[in-house]
């Protein structure tokens, strides 16, 4: 082989201007990279166009053949010339109309490079005249109905190095109905026909957005969903977040539009990511399908080759914006409404929204019950409130003990809520004004279940998860509504950091210091933590560095950081999980009702603190069907 050297790669040439063949085909790699991009452009244009009916017809994955057709608008005559030319667009025509664009497209560059490495046919007729197409650059006669129809035939012919790169026919296939189907969810009231190898792969009629939903979204995302629909000045966030049940171990389930145009954003994926910090764990993906509404004078969608990346004027306040919206409807409670036994989402208290939206209720599970090992609960003598609480024991040091609620006991609740729905029936003047949805005690099972009943059926409680939740939550609130007792380190920790964390450090110092950590500059590129929040010494004492470390490096990227709050909820968790009710502790009817009771008046408790179900509904179809009643 050729040793390279110097003077081979560096060839003395003179420059010269490209020929607009080669320019065409230079900007074609950054279009269209795969017969997916052409179908991205092409059914884009279509939308654009006005479109309410998209065909796709794809042979050999898009490398042999790629047609789409649309009913939109057409394309003039005289104007068909134009279209294939680089740089000819009707969408913009002016900086402020750029920096404001809302149509998919607006460079003016798809056809263009799509027919500079392919054979490309245009036939298009607007409403009142004839059809004609181009081809080659010379336009004739041609039949069709309103609209457009592209054909793009021997995709990378003329670049067969390109095509070398494709993947097998199938996968490509697959890469053209994701594109397909990312773009059917933004706008439902578009009609998509998806055709591969001459087998109809997607059907979808115009539709809403519910319906759209649940015809592309898995299965268990539609069992397990919550709707989210919240507003601020210049600001919407609307769509759907699966609950923590839902989680996949792959990031393939995540939609995110901005303005209606699919994007892939590290600030916006974060955003979401760390609403759902609290009640999921390990490497396990949410899946959610958001739509983010803003001014387009605030976005620049100009800044990827693809357009699937966007830049934001105030990144952080977005940011910021999409994870309160998303935790907040993570932290509403899944629960049964009395009066119909539906499930239904409720707003608590402690998390106002603008808006609401039902969720299904998530796929129940059949139980397997040992007759052995069902105990029912023995009613105690009748007790005043305060005595239903009884103290659960807690292993927790004696100076949390006192500082924050470790039992049920310890917390305050409506009176009212406690008495009701003992073994014996009350009349109906003393019914509780506060509906109770999980419903009324009757029995403890395998030492671990909680078993209630509810006007749909029966409700399995997992109590030590339930507990745990409760408890958990109630840390947090306690530690967030008072000021964070510090502790000197008795040596100061040095440690280097690169010049961008330094810039950071004295840009972020009061926000900092608001997260409890007192740092100082001792060199060039070099800090010292003299402070430290005193819960969390231990872990300060074992990694406080890298802390300190990715606490900058969230506040340069996103204006904000939650590496400290983790670590502290993570010492929160461990001390909820001690401190709940253990596996085989026998309760009280009145230690049960309030656990449900509880439940019902806390954020996230559809899931423990490990992302893991509380409890789960059968109603009493389901019941009948396991001893076949009615058959």
């Amino acid at each position: 082989m050729e040793e390279t050297t110097l003077e081979t790669r560096r060839p003395e040439r003179k420059i010269q201007e490209l020929s607009d063949q080669l320019i065409s085909q230079i900007a074609a790699g950054e279009v269209v990279e795969r017969p997916a991009s052409v179908v991205k452009e092409l059914v884009e244009n279509a939308i654009d166009a006005g479109a309410d009916s998209v065909e796709v017809r794809i042979e050999g994955g898009g490398i042999k053949r790629i047609v789409v057709s649309d009913n939109g608008c057409g394309i003039p005559k005289d104007q068909l010339a134009l279209a294939v030319k680089r740089h000819a667009t009707s969408k913009v025509s002016n900086l402020d109309e750029l920096e404001s664009v809302s149509s998919l497209g607006f460079r003016g560059e798809a056809l263009a490079s799509i027919a500079s490495v392919s054979d490309m046919k245009v036939i298009s007729r607007v409403a009142g005249e004839d059809a004609f197409s181009i081809a080659d650059g010379e336009i004739s006669a041609a039949s069709g109905n309103k609209g457009t129809r592209i054909e793009v035939a021997d995709l990378f012919y003329k670049t067969p190095a390109r095509r070398k790169f494709l993947k097998s026919e199938g996968t490509e296939a697959a890469h053209c109905q994701t594109v397909i189907e990312r773009i059917a969810l933004a706008y439902p009231e578009v009609a998509f026909l998806f055709v591969a190898s001459g087998k109809p792969i997607i059907n979808l009629p115009a539709s809403s957005i519910e319906e759209r939903l649940t015809r592309l979204m898995p299965r268990d995302f539609r069992d397990a969903h919550r709707a989210l629909d919240i507003k601020a000045p210049a600001l919407r966030l609307y769509g759907w977040v699966c609950l923590p049940t839902a989680a996949r171990s792959r990031a393939d389930c995540q939609y995110f539009y901005v303005n209606g145009r699919f994007v892939r954003d590290k600030v916006l994926s974060h955003g979401v990511r760390m609403a759902y910090q609290d009640v999921l764990h390990g490497s396990s993906q949410p899946s959610y399908c958001l739509f983010l509404q803003m001014d387009p004078h605030k976005v620049d969608v100009n800044v990827h080759p693809t357009k699937s990346e966007v830049r934001m004027r105030d990144s952080q306040a977005v940011h910021q914006f999409i994870f309160h919206a998303v935790e907040d409807a993570l932290a509403r409670t899944t629960i049964v409404d009395p009066s119909s036994g539906e499930i239904m989402d409720t707003a608590l208290p402690s998390s106002p929204r603008d808006a609401s939206a039902q969720a299904p209720a998530e796929a129940p599970v059949a139980p397997t019950v040992n007759p052995s090992s069902f105990r029912p609960a023995q009613p105690k003598p009748s007790r005043t409130n305060t005595e239903a609480y009884l103290d659960f024991s807690s292993p927790h040091p004696k100076s949390f003990q006192n500082s924050f609620p470790t039992t049920i006991a310890a917390m305050k609740v409506d009176p009212a809520t406690l008495s009701a729905n003992h073994a014996t029936p009350k009349p109906a003047a003393e019914a509780p004004k506060r509906p109770q949805p999980l419903g009324r005690a009757v029995g403890q099972v395998c030492g671990t279940f909680i078993i209630a009943e509810n006007s749909a059926g029966m409700v399995l409680v997992d109590m030590h998860a339930a507990h745990e939740r409760i408890l958990y939550e109630r840390l947090k609130k306690s530690f967030d509504e008072r000021k964070m007792p510090m502790q000197e380190m008795l040596i100061p920790l040095v440690f280097t950091v690169t010049p961008e964390q330094m810039a950071t450090f004295e840009d972020a110092r009061e926000e900092l210091e608001q997260l409890g950590l007192e740092l100082s500059a001792v060199g060039p590129n070099q800090l010292s933590l003299r402070s430290v929040p005193q819960l969390m010494i231990n872990q300060i004492s074992q990694a406080g560095p890298t802390i300190v470390r990715e606490v900058l490096d969230d506040f340069r990227q996103y204006g904000k950081s939650t590496a400290m709050t983790e670590k502290r909820n993570e010492v929160l968790s461990r001390m909820a999980c001690h401190a709940a009710v253990r596996v085989n502790r026998i309760l009280t009817i009145e230690e049960m009702d309030a656990i449900l009771r509880q439940m019902e008046q806390t954020d996230r408790a559809d899931e423990c603190n490990h992302g893991r179900p509380t409890w789960v509904q059968l109603s009493a179809k389901e019941l009948d069907s396991f001893f076949m009643r009615g058959k």
